[in-house]
């Protein structure tokens, strides 16, 4: 490295040595930058931070689609636990959590419970944020999802419900357990009153239910009941007698599935009332709420 010697004239003992690179000004220009250099780097690392911090509009969601025809759901990560919900094959559940042993997910069922289920019959899935939807189609995205469900019965062995409604004009109080055969057939029962003015229709059969779409958050049904009405006149009616007639009901409804599994069940049928002197009917319109184990 070569020096530049200062030969003009200068006080004893003094000798000004300027070094290349060491010019005072030059050096004053090279703090600057240097100073400016980490001023932007420390502004855009504080509004990454920043962004970094803030939460997400739209992040990415774990699902996960069922890939077997059927798949057990379990109330915990393990196969011992109790089975709460068969998934079939195409189905699709929000990820809640990821358990700690093995290889199992929690995940929301659409009636707004959680279960588990092995990751050997699902496949792992993320979902970014969704399109702009029309006014409509949001709507009813938002209804189904604040407040309905698919129906339990695909997976139950047991119902019961209880409706009440009107019989040929006059109030009617039926209980109806069933046991599920499959998702489609169960044998249903029936026991109720038709308290009237002048008498009391007291009816109890057995039958069977069609179901034509199990599962579906609005499920329709058919049914065929065969049974007995008996005729109990008022204590001041001197007319009428006791008897005891043969009960046929044929209809149908609907079942419509909540959230929690609260089914609101809704009937329309027509009795027959018969023995081998007379017949009468008359329509039934009800509705109630039914529960399924």
């Amino acid at each position: 490295m070569s020096a530049t010697v200062d030969l003009a004239p200068r006080p004893p003992g003094t000798l000004r040595t300027t070094l290349p690179g060491n010019d005072p000004g030059r050096g004053q220009v090279q703090r600057r930058d240097t100073a400016r250099r980490r001023t932007v780097r420390d502004l855009v690392l504080t509004l990454a931070l920043v962004v970094l911090a803030l939460p997400g509009r739209a992040q990415a969601e774990a699902y996960l689609r069922v890939i077997a025809q059927k798949a057990p759901v379990h109330s915990g990560p393990g196969s011992s636990y109790r089975e709460v919900f068969i998934a079939e094959r195409g189905q699709v559940f929000q990820v809640l959590e990821r358990g700690s042993r093995d290889f199992w997910f929690k995940v929301e069922l659409e009636d707004g419970t959680s279960g588990w289920i092995v990751g050997d019959v699902v496949y792992p899935f993320e979902v970014g944020p969704a399109g702009e939807d029309g006014v409509v189609t949001r709507m009813g995205q938002a209804i189904k999802g604040a407040i309905l469900a698919p129906s339990p019965v695909a997976y139950a062995s047991v119902g019961l419900s209880f409706s009440a409604g009107v019989l040929d004009g006059e109030g009617v109080y039926l209980l109806r357990p069933s046991w599920l055969i499959d998702p489609y057939w169960a044998v249903e029962g029936f026991a109720g009153l038709s308290p009237r003015a002048e008498k009391d229709v007291f009816l109890g059969g057995l039958g069977f239910v069609l179901r034509l779409a199990p599962g579906a958050v609005v499920g329709p049904y058919a049914s065929l009941g065969l049974g007995a009405a008996y005729i109990r006149p008022k204590v001041d009616n001197f007319v009428d007698k006791n008897e005891t007639l043969m009960a046929l009901g044929a209809g149908g409804g609907l079942e419509i599935t909540f959230k929690k599994q609260i089914t609101v069940r809704l009937d329309a049928r027509n009795w027959s009332l018969f023995n081998q002197n007379h017949a009468n009917s008359g329509q039934e319109y009800s509705g109630g709420l039914a529960i399924f184990f």
